[in-house]
């Protein structure tokens, strides 16, 4: 499992949910992950994160409105997956690997 930074996490672009797909709320998501990040700088800088590894666990989006697309469910499932093993290991930087699966340098 792999880990990510506060870094990694804002420099992530969230794509839209194929044709046909709703997705999850922009809204929600974008608050979840700013919350996230938040947590994710303050692990960095040894601090008590504000987030649980169990929030992120347990979050759950709800869809957007019909007729409208949100962000695509399996890379927000993934990006919580990452926050979600790096709060819970309680470490990032050193030994965390890009989304890509390469090692971070350093």
């Amino acid at each position: 499992m792999r880990g990510i930074t506060a870094g990694e996490l804002r420099a992530v672009e969230l794509r839209r949910p194929g044709w046909g797909k709703r997705g999850y709320a922009p809204a929600e998501v974008d608050g979840f992950l700013a919350r996230a990040r938040a947590a994710l700088d303050a692990l960095a800088a040894r601090r008590a994160p504000e987030l649980t590894a169990e929030q992120v666990h347990d979050v759950v989006f709800r869809k957007p409105p019909l007729g409208s697309r949100g962000y695509d469910e399996d890379q927000v499932d993934d990006l919580l997956d990452a926050i979600e093993h790096t709060l819970r290991s309680g470490r990032t930087g050193s030994g965390t690997t890009h989304l890509d699966g390469r090692p971070l340098p350093g």
